[in-house]
């Protein structure tokens, strides 16, 4: 029995049999061509691009579940067409179709190979998924499901990586699992796996080599774990786990429509954390109340044009009609970082620390004034907010302000409707903004404590370097404190405070922040069940005084081993110690 390590990418726990998909090759026949051949050769191209567009149309219908997963494969139509007069251009200069479309398509993934960021590492998975899919056509090979093993049961696909087609073609299929030694959780393939519910790692290391074909693997997409070849005991465990989760979740899903409130009366909200448009849906449908962090860089896709001012429209009302009458708080562009920025990677020493966020969007209006129309139109036609990421002065907002004054000047010179009075409110991530939360309160509308970039900023460590990963410690008695303060301030100036990091996401802490006088959660869909069901076997006074006595220690090692304490005690007998 081993066990390796990746990243959890799709949650979920499922035992199957190992099999290896392999990356297919193709024979391309020459690479040139006599200049007779030519109008036969481009005559092939065309031939291709028809099936192929044929075999895209059908994965996005075979992805009917949800329309804006399906839409991956109008990207990749997109992309067929915008390479095709390259491709042919290549090909009046004597290559082949085949080798035209390989080398025209390679260089373009080549080019996002070349920049280290992850989200464009992850589309030139797309742009070589359309290769793939162009190169079959080509071949005469028709568009084909991912080969599986012969015989019955469920079976684990492990591959390098795996493009979108492929993942497409698993719905329905008997595919329990996925690892991938390639990907991330925001690749394509990530979302479509989510969306067909099958437990997904990726980034493990050297797993084709390591999992033989046809032994058995556990996948567990929610801890990142794969188990090759469980012994007897360790199967069994396996098992119980898959079937408890699949039972917890069920059950979970079947609360989602009890209110969520303490057990002495006291109201909380809980909100989604949305990352692509399909998990809008995911949220409702898990009894959240509307959307607190609604992420807009999905809206950008490295092999498209920045988005305009009507696809951004169209976004957000599609949001609005899962979320009516609840409301949908859509943060502004968060470009920088470790997310990916229109234009490449910069040049910055220190990306996190540079222009990022608000920063970057005050030096490209071209890309932040077309956002900022969108939202005023979509405000006027529900519960619409603006969240500002990175805030760190009043300057920031006011600044914000006057363009969204002058954007909605602009607006009604043009006749449009809209909402000049839309609310507008502050992320608290940097610690400045935690320090002054007072003075920005008179600023704003509301407060949404990011406690990811807060506890990176504050402890100065960075999240995503795993070296560091140990501390990373949200229950930092100086985190507390800044949160403490922030609770306070919104108070003070009578303005509403979400948590909409990932700490509210873990029980233990959700206690806490209940207890620190947060009484909104912005959530990853998945976790708003597990916190509903937290908010209704507590009392106010009982997570008043857990978060007392956490205030009172000295050490993030004290917090975490007094909060265990006391949420393993029975209320009654909780007493400090």
């Amino acid at each position: 029995m081993r066990r390796l390590r990746g990243v959890a990418a799709s949650a979920g726990s499922r035992v199957g049999r190992a099999v290896h998909l392999e990356a297919v090759a193709f024979a391309s026949g020459p690479a040139f061509v006599p200049s007779e051949a030519v109008p036969h050769e481009i005559e092939r191209l065309a031939r291709a691009v028809r099936s192929a567009t044929r075999g895209l149309e059908e994965a996005q219908r075979a992805l009917s579940i949800d329309p804006k997963v399906g839409s991956i494969f109008e990207v990749h139509r997109i992309l067929l067409d915008a390479v095709r007069p390259e491709i042919e251009e290549s090909i009046r200069r004597g290559a082949s179709a085949d080798h035209a479309t390989a080398t025209v398509l390679s260089r373009y993934a080549n080019r996002l190979a070349s920049i280290a960021d992850p989200m464009f590492a992850e589309r030139r998975q797309d742009v070589l998924d359309v290769e793939r899919r162009l190169l079959r056509a080509l071949a005469g090979l028709a568009n084909a499901a991912p080969p599986s093993a012969e015989g019955s049961g469920d079976v684990v696909l492990v591959a390098e990586d795996l493009t979108p087609s492929d993942a497409a073609s698993l719905a329905g299929g008997r595919v329990a699992g996925l690892v991938l030694e390639h990907g991330g959780v925001t690749s394509h393939t990530a979302i479509i796996a989510k969306a067909l519910g099958i437990p997904c790692v990726v980034g493990v290391v050297g797993a084709l080599a390591a999992i033989p074909p046809g032994v058995d693997v556990w996948v567990d997409g929610t801890t990142g774990s794969v188990v090759v070849e469980p012994d007897g005991d360790a199967l069994v465990a396996a098992r119980e786990k898959a079937a408890a989760f699949a039972a917890g979740e069920a059950s979970l899903l079947a609360e989602s429509h009890l209110s969520s409130e303490t057990l002495d009366g006291h109201a909380v909200t809980l909100l989604g954390n949305i990352e692509f448009p399909l998990e809008v849906k995911a949220a409702m449908v898990r009894g959240a109340s509307g959307v607190g962090l609604y992420r807009t860089e999905f809206l950008y896709d490295p092999s498209r044009p920045v988005p305009d001012e009507v696809e951004h429209v169209a976004a957000y009302r599609e949001a609005l009609a899962s979320v009516r009458p609840g409301r949908l708080t859509i943060r502004t562009f968060d470009f920088g970082s470790d997310k990916a920025t229109p234009g490449g990677k910069t040049d910055e020493a220190n990306p996190a620390l540079g222009r990022r966020s608000l920063r970057w969007c005050f030096v490209h209006p071209d890309v932040f004034r077309p956002q900022l129309r969108a939202l005023l139109r979509v405000a006027a036609e529900g519960d619409v907010r603006i969240m500002l990421p990175m805030v760190g002065a009043p300057e920031d907002v006011r600044r914000v302000r006057a363009l969204l004054a002058e954007t909605s000047r602009e607006l009604a010179r043009e006749g449009i409707p809209h909402d000049p009075s839309v609310r507008v409110g502050a992320m608290i991530e940097i610690p400045a903004a935690a320090a002054t939360a007072d003075v920005l309160a008179r600023e704003v509308d509301f407060f949404s404590i990011g406690t990811n970039d807060l506890v990176q900023y504050g402890l100065a460590v960075d999240r995503t370097n795993e070296t560091v990963a140990p501390l990373f410690r949200p229950s930092h008695p100086g985190i507390l404190r800044w949160i403490r303060d922030v609770v306070a301030a919104a108070k003070a100036a009578g303005i509403p405070v979400s948590m909409c990091g990932e700490m509210g996401a873990e029980a233990t802490y959700a206690v806490l922040l209940l207890g620190l006088g947060i009484r909104e959660f912005s959530l990853t869909p998945s976790a708003v069940p597990r916190v509903r069901r937290l908010v209704r076997s507590l009392t106010l006074p009982r997570a008043r005084s857990i978060a007392a006595g956490c205030l009172a220690l000295r050490t993030a090692d004290e917090v975490d081993a007094f909060l265990h304490r006391a949420l393993s005690a029975p209320a009654a007998t909780f007493v400090r110690t």
